[in-house]
């Protein structure tokens, strides 16, 4: 009986066995088959037959960018797969067409991609080539058109500077009616400026915006009562000024100087 209880229980262990193999065997089976099925969807799926690219479109305000150079670059876009479209590549596109400034770029199913771009802003011409933004950035930019930019000029890298100081010291002289046209910074980091009236400003190294406001009592009082006489007023004085007048033009009484701070 002993015999025959252990032969039972080994049989009944052996079909066990089986049943579990027989379980993980139809487990790998279905597994197996979804990952094909699965493969088989995803190739279809990102087929250029399947899911085609079929309109891009470009929103945004344009004066200066030509929206054509825009639909060139895209161009290769279209036909290919809606799911494998590559958004960073065509973001890095996009962003070298010059007067591109900011891309966003987003798909809508099942067949658009839509791109919002923001057109540059230029703030003034770079005397070296190029526009400035409103940044103070460097961009690759023409203008088609005659446009009333001031130009800015001072050694490499520093744009974002003279930008800056440009708007300061432009907003200063919007009381005396006046306008800067050339704004300037030396290698040795001097400034001067050429007015819209013709009259040229050297404001040197130390205390611009100081001199600035000296120039701003000054001018109504002495300059624009002589203005067609006048090159330039040099404010790098501790006290005063010097005048340069225009040539053939007398020069009596030309200078209320202090000493001289910097050249």
């Amino acid at each position: 009986m002993a015999r025959r209880s252990n032969k039972n229980r080994l049989q009944d262990e052996l079909r066990e066995r089986r049943r579990k193999l027989a379980r993980i065997l139809l487990l790998f089976v279905l597994l197996l088959s979804g990952a094909a099925v699965a493969a088989a969807v995803y190739i279809k799926l990102t087929d250029a037959d399947t899911l085609p690219l079929r309109v891009v479109r470009i929103e945004g305000a344009f004066q200066h960018l030509d929206k054509e150079a825009l639909k060139t670059v895209l161009a290769g876009q279209l036909n290919r797969n809606f799911l494998r479209i590559d958004i960073d590549a065509i973001h890095a596109d996009v962003k070298a067409v010059p007067w591109v400034d900011q891309v966003t770029i987003r798909r809508k199913w099942p067949d658009t991609m839509i791109l919002k771009v923001q057109e540059q802003k230029p703030l003034a011409r770079w005397s070296k080539g190029g526009l400035v933004n409103q940044r103070g950035e460097l961009f690759a930019g023409h203008l088609n058109e005659p446009f009333d930019l001031p130009e800015l000029d001072g050694p490499k890298g520093t744009a974002s500077i003279l930008s800056g100081e440009y708007l300061y010291l432009n907003e200063a002289l919007k009381v005396l009616g006046l306008r800067a046209t050339t704004l300037t910074m030396s290698s040795r980091r001097a400034w001067s400026i050429k007015l819209d009236n013709g009259l040229s400003l050297q404001l040197g190294r130390k205390q611009v915006h100081a001199r600035l406001q000296r120039f701003k009592k000054i001018y109504e009082q002495i300059v624009k009562k002589q203005l067609q006489k006048i090159e330039s007023v040099d404010m790098r004085y501790t006290n005063g000024f010097a005048v340069r007048w225009k040539p053939g033009t007398d020069s009596h009484n030309n200078n209320n100087k202090g000493d001289r701070e910097d050249v």
